[in-house]
Order: C-alpha cells, then sequence, then structure tokens
C-alpha cells in the first residue's frame, strides 16, 4: 500500500503505539519527499543544460550554386566543398551559426563579391574543422585543417562585413592566412574576430594591400606569426591581441622567422594602437621560443623587414625570450630614425633585455655605425615614453600561462597597461576610427573577449 495512504489507515493500537507509528511514517514520508523533490530539480536542471545536437545539413552541389548562399543559426553545415563567391554573390551567415568544415576545404570571396558575417556577442559566428574533439589540427600534417577564408577585395566596394565570428583549425596557405584579407577597403567592416590554432605554417590573419580597418582582433595559438602586414598594406587597427601557446610552432624552417607581428614590404605603412603580444615566456618547455637568437633564427614580438615602415603606439610586447621589437632592414631603421615610422607610449620586454629593441649592427651605416645597444638608447628616448620591462609578470596580466582552462590576458589592477595611453597628433586623434582608450595594449577594464571567445577549442564538443 502507498505509504502517504498508509498513514490514514493505521490498526487500531494505544494511542501511544499509534503517535510512534505516525511519526515513524512522517519520517519516511519526508525523506520520500526530499529524493522527488532533488530529482524532478536535476530533471529540470539536465533539460536546461543538455540541449540535443541541432539538425546538420551537408553543404555541396546545388546548395553553393546559387547567388546567395543563406545559412541559419537553427542548422550546423557541414561544408565538403569550397564555396567561392564571384562578383555579384553572397554568403550571408546568421548570427550563432556552426560551420564545421571538412579537410582542405575553403572559403574564398573574390573581387565584388560579399560575405556577411554578422554574429554577436553572445551568438558569434564559428567556423571550425569537422574533426572530432582534440582531434582538429592536431599534427604537423594536412589531416583535420581546411584552408581558411581569403577574401580578394576591391579599391573601392565593400567586401561586406565579418564580426563577432570564431575561425578555428585553419591552416595550409603558408602565404596567406587562415583570414587573409587581400587588397580590401575600408569600407569592409572588419571587428571582433577570433582566429584559433593556425596551422602548417599559416599565419593566422595576413592583411596584404588595400586600406581596410579592423579592431578588436584575437589570434591565439598561431603556428606561424600571428599578424602579417604585407604587399603596401596601409590600413588602421586597434585592439590586436598576439596570444602564443606553447606547444605551437612544431618546428620553423631555417631562416624563416617567426613572429607576433610581421611587418613586410616597401610601401607597406600600417597605423596601429593598443596591440598586445603575449608570448609563453618559458612556459611548457618549448625550445623554439628559448633557441638563441641568430643571423638565421628571427624569434621576435615584433619584426620589421624589407623596407616597410609602420606608426605603432601603446602597445604591449611580453614573453619573447630574445626579441622584442627588431628591425631588420636600412629603410626602416631610418624611418625611425627619421621619425616618419614611429614605436611609442610603449612596454617592450624580452628575457634577454639587450634584444628588447634589436638592429643588427653595421645594418644602418654611419660614423661611427650605429650598433644594437645604440638603437635600445634611440628607442628609450625620454621623448618617446616607451618603457623597458625585465620581466613579463611587471604586465600584471590576470592569468596569462592558463593555456588548457581559460587564460586571461587582462591586467589586474594596478597594471601599468591600464593608463598613460595617448591619441594626440594628426594620425590618431581621427575618432571615425581610432577610440581613445586609457589603456596601453590590447585590453583594459573594458573586456572586449567576454562571452563570444573560445580558447579552448580542442576540448569543445561542436554539435557531437
Amino acid at each position: 500500500m502507498d505509504n502517504a495512504l498508509f498513514l490514514f489507515h493505521l490498526p487500531m493500537y494505544s494511542k501511544n503505539a499509534n503517535k510512534m507509528i505516525l511519526k515513524r511514517y512522517k519520517k519516511y514520508l519526508c525523506c520520500i519527499l526530499i529524493v522527488l523533490t532533488i530529482t524532478i530539480a536535476s530533471c529540470k536542471k539536465e533539460s536546461i543544460f543538455l540541449k540535443p545536437p541541432k539538425v546538420q545539413v551537408s553543404l555541396e552541389g546545388h546548395r553553393l550554386s546559387t547567388d546567395t548562399i543563406r545559412l541559419f543559426h537553427d542548422t550546423v553545415y557541414l561544408l565538403t566543398q569550397d564555396i567561392v563567391r564571384n562578383a555579384g554573390q553572397v554568403l550571408s551567415i546568421e548570427a550563432g551559426t556552426l560551420i564545421r568544415i571538412k579537410n582542405l576545404v575553403s572559403i574564398t570571396i573574390n573581387k565584388n563579391g560579399r560575405i556577411i558575417a554578422r554574429g554577436t556577442q553572445t551568438a558569434p559566428i564559428v567556423l571550425t574543422s569537422d574533426a572530432i574533439k582534440s582531434s582538429a589540427g592536431s599534427s604537423p600534417t594536412i589531416n583535420n585543417v581546411w584552408r581558411g577564408i581569403t577574401i580578394n577585395g576591391s579599391p573601392t566596394v565593400s567586401s561586406g562585413i565579418v564580426s563577432y565570428t570564431r575561425i578555428e583549425f585553419a591552416g595550409l596557405a603558408p602565404f596567406a592566412g587562415a583570414l587573409s584579407l587581400i587588397n580590401v577597403d575600408r569600407s569592409t567592416i572588419l571587428n571582433n574576430i577570433q582566429v584559433s590554432f593556425s596551422s602548417i605554417r599559416t599565419p593566422s590573419f595576413t592583411f596584404a594591400g588595400g586600406d581596410c580597418e579592423a579592431y578588436n582582433l584575437l589570434s591565439y595559438a598561431a603556428e606561424s606569426h600571428d599578424y602579417n602586414l604585407t604587399d603596401e598594406f596601409n590600413g588602421r587597427l586597434q585592439n590586436l591581441i598576439a596570444y602564443r601557446f606553447p606547444a605551437f610552432p612544431f618546428s620553423i624552417a631555417s631562416g624563416q622567422p617567426l613572429a607576433g607581428v610581421l611587418i613586410q614590404g616597401a610601401n607597406t605603412f600600417p597605423i596601429i594602437s593598443n596591440l598586445s603580444v603575449i608570448g609563453v615566456n618559458l612556459q611548457g618547455g618549448n625550445t623554439i621560443y628559448s633557441d638563441s637568437l641568430n643571423s638565421s633564427d628571427k624569434i621576435t614580438a615584433l619584426y620589421v623587414i624589407n623596407g616597410a615602415k609602420f606608426r605603432l603606439r601603446n602597445i604591449a610586447l611580453s614573453g619573447f625570450l630574445k626579441g622584442g621589437i627588431y628591425i631588420n632592414s636600412r629603410e626602416s631603421g631610418i624611418s625611425l630614425q627619421n621619425e616618419e615610422s614611429e614605436f611609442r607610449y610603449s612596454f617592450v620586454h624580452a628575457n634577454d633585455s639587450s634584444r628588447a629593441f634589436y638592429i643588427p649592427s653595421n645594418l644602418i651605416t654611419s660614423s661611427p655605425p650605429i650598433t644594437a645597444n645604440d638603437f635600445k638608447n634611440f628607442m628609450l628616448q625620454s621623448k618617446y615614453t616607451n618603457r623597458l620591462l625585465k620581466n613579463a609578470s611587471e604586465f600584471q596580466f590576470t592569468d596569462p600561462y592558463n593555456y588548457y582552462i581559460k587564460p586571461n590576458p587582462v591586467p589586474q589592477t594596478g597594471s601599468p597597461l591600464l593608463s598613460g595611453a595617448d591619441f594626440s597628433g594628426p594620425f590618431y586623434s581621427d575618432t571615425s576610427f581610432f577610440k581613445p582608450v586609457p589603456y596601453r595594449g590590447a585590453i583594459g577594464a573594458d573586456n572586449w573577449l567576454q562571452d563570444w571567445t573560445n580558447f579552448i577549442p580542442l576540448q569543445t564538443n561542436y554539435n557531437n
């Protein structure tokens, strides 16, 4: 008989006996009700957090032949062949859409084609490998790596928008990037983009030519450069993070540089404010980062070659053991000397402080020749307001090396990065693009990384 009903059908014992029995069953009933309450609550909790997978649809054939390809957030897409958008064609991706991409497949937006990838802070767009959890981009081979997104722009026509979008496990583009922006016009909207685990010597971001503008960019765990600025790129950039990962790169070719930011090529002349390069600083035992910097291996936070010029302000370079800013071009060095280029209001760290500001001796011939130490003293003149930090801990990032759970590059209260930025003068005072923030480096109290970024894509089940 049900215990609750039995309480109302007690046998005719003495009053005391009945009281004892009633007390006992009340106790049992309370226990039963507690168990039922917990069970119901846990069921409700499961129904909230354990959502069923979305329907998955393969993208191939006729689905990719229409002039407008529309992808919606209520469907997971498996991209099995290349997407190419030519003049007059559009790829439109709704906020919150997940696209899983097969090995070696790419997305290309050609001149006068458009991409409309408009995610939001709480519903970012995600383009990732279709490999099972933890195996995407897991080895230096062509397995489990797609070829990324290339936008071939026009000098006068917008290529669309990429906003609140994550690009994961793209590679195999050694002369391009996981996201390649080639001759893209400044009318194209580019902001809040994370590129993670780009591999096979592929930079996270490549800006080649054009004058596009972009802000709030995060490169995480790149195998190659984080940012490759080349081929006469003349755009403006703000709030860039180059966040190195101790397991990458697997190797680098002899004579090739490895940089957080690579600026190269005559007539390349970017204007950048608020950049953070966060190196591994001896974490994880990767010997590539601890190798000595010599004539053939340039492993440095910022590397400038082939006559490139630049304007850089409010910068934080940290955690590369043998290189902060490395100028390896006579023309680039002279442009700094003449103040056509600039590097100001910035913090620089390298474990070997003699390499924090570095130029090869005799690169700029004079009498006497300019040495590496001369260059360091020149860059630390009081008028430039640069500071040399001896230890990476002086930046006071909150938790920068917690790679496998949730690294946090936001400066703590009291960090020198939280004040001292400067936006005076003709190149930085244009508030139509540059936001005059107080902090130096890429991020301050207004943490633009919140909600839409993911530092652990290797541990994320994407609709599996």
